[in-house]
């Protein structure tokens, strides 16, 4: 447990610096780049996204999860990932002049030519990512995402500010993949191989079919706004959706970037210790709960001064899209975790037929939204988590014996500390003159929020008041109420 901590801690300090690291970059990007450059960028992504995953084709999970994972492995998943990474790379190349037809954008062909180029230096990084993730070594997983994100952040700058527009983000993100495997390849054990092989071909591919076709489907789901907003309304609007999406993604990056990555090799490692997983998923749960929910509602309370002071006046259309996006993302971490225990525990097939019957719900609910503009599109999604709450629910209880009513009542403190936090943004809100110095609202805000969260804490006994004891004990023990 205490090795678990520890990752925990060392995944935490690196979600914080990659936070503040993209907080910067965007800040300063927003005022660089216009919604219509960013939303050309998102229409791009979208398919640079799903052909990861093919070239991914579950590779990582493959490493993390098997039970040995020898030499010979680790160089038949190599030989996979380049064998797939090429393929994808030449058939995204293939594609770019039609995509950029039917968008009738001629940026976004090059845009996919320089995405299709960082396909070749993908898969050694990632692989090596994996046994990284497999191993806890979490200080090697820090340096090259932190190490990747600052030459995203300093290339995307340095290229916006020459007028390279949506362009500048998908050279970022070619420096971005390069720096990743040149670090992840001088981190290596000696031991680590590099040569690729493809005599466990076979085994790799057959669990990699099935867990790339369920990550297929939640890529399509979880991306099919920018692709069908850019087309029905317009690319500005996916712009516009595409920045309310990315400040919902600021939790990804804070608590849940550091937690996921972590949960699929601690409960592999419970199965194989043939541990209890029901009490374990439920704190999992709840402490993921006690970060997220006061997180969204803080955030769709202050969505305004927050728009305005990374983004500035003129992304003003995100604001509503934020506060509904909130809701859905609120609803969707009570189910945060169910694929990666399921994958954890053999049920790679449940978790593909679970995506396959959720996530083209989202794509339907946002195909009928669309005329009526973002924020409808916004509320079909949190429609879209409801339903797929019911069904992973179920899914989950199927295979490994979680009910929904034990979920639900681990996260009841959870949703006293959510009120307790909210109440000083919801004054600040109510009392503010709007739009009026968005800087000073934010931070009055906050901190009434993370006052009111860690008074919550405490008071209601939340499991998360342990770890910050512990904390308190090791870095501030003279801290004047431990007196």
């Amino acid at each position: 447990m205490s090795s678990i901590k520890h990752s925990l801690g060392i995944a935490f300090l690196t979600q914080y610096a990659e936070l503040v690291i993209q907080f910067v970059g965007v800040m300063i990007l927003a005022r660089l780049i216009s919604s219509e450059e960013v939303g050309i960028y998102s229409v791009a992504a979208f398919l640079m996204a799903l052909l990861h995953v093919f070239r991914d084709f579950g590779v990582g999970k493959y490493i993390i999860q098997v039970d040995t994972l020898t030499p010979e492995k680790i160089r038949s998943a190599i030989g996979v990932a380049y064998l797939l990474g090429w393929l994808m790379g030449l058939l995204l190349l293939a594609s770019s002049g039609a995509l950029a037809a039917f968008y009738e954008e001629p940026r976004i062909r090059d845009i996919l030519i320089v995405m299709s180029a960082s396909f070749a230096m993908t898969p050694l990084g990632s692989v090596l990512n994996a046994v990284f993730r497999r191993n806890m070594e979490m200080k090697k997983v820090a340096a090259v995402r932190i190490t990747a994100t600052v030459c995203h952040v300093v290339v995307s700058i340095a290229l916006a500010a020459m007028g390279y527009g949506a362009m500048s983000l998908a050279w970022a993100n070619f420096a971005s993949i390069v720096s990743f495997g040149v670090v992840a390849v001088a981190l290596r054990p000696a031991s680590t191989p590099l040569m690729p092989s493809f005599r466990n071909l076979r085994e790799i591919l057959s669990f990699g079919s099935v867990a790339s076709l369920g990550s297929l489907a939640t890529v399509g789901g979880n991306n099919a706004s920018d692709v069908i907003i850019g087309k029905a309304i317009s690319l500005a609007a996916t712009g516009y959706f595409s920045r309310a999406n990315g400040l919902i993604n600021m939790f990804r990056t804070l608590v849940a970037g550091a937690v996921v990555p972590l949960v699929l090799p601690y409960f592999s490692q419970v199965r194989r210790e043939k541990g209890d997983m029901i009490a374990p998923y439920w704190l999992a749960t709840s402490h993921l709960t006690g970060f997220a929910w006061p997180f969204f509602a803080v955030m769709a309370l202050l969505a305004l001064p927050l728009v305005r002071t990374l983004y500035g006046p003129d992304w003003d259309a995100s604001v509503p899209v934020v506060q509904v996006l909130c809701v859905a993302s609120a609803i969707a971490t009570l189910a945060t975790f169910a694929g990666e225990v399921m994958t954890a525990y053999g049920h790679i097939k449940t978790v593909t037929q679970l995506q396959l019957i959720t996530q083209p719900v989202r794509v339907v609910a946002i195909l009928l939204a669309c005329p009526f503009g973002l924020v409808a599109v916004a509320s079909a999604l949190v429609l879209a988590e409801v339903i797929a709450l019911v069904v992973t629910s179920r899914f989950l209880y199927a295979t490994n014996g979680v009910t929904f009513r034990g979920v639900v009542r681990a996260t009841g403190k959870s949703a006293l500390v959510t009120v307790a936090s909210s109440l000083v943004p919801l004054a600040v809100m109510l009392a503010w003159p709007r739009g009026m110095y968005p800087a000073v609202e934010l931070v009055a805000g906050g901190a009434g929020a993370l006052a009111g969260w860690l008074i919550a804490i405490v008071w209601t006994g939340h499991p998360i008041k342990i770890h910050l004891q512990q904390a308190q004990a090791q870095y501030w023990p003279n801290a004047p109420w431990a007196k």
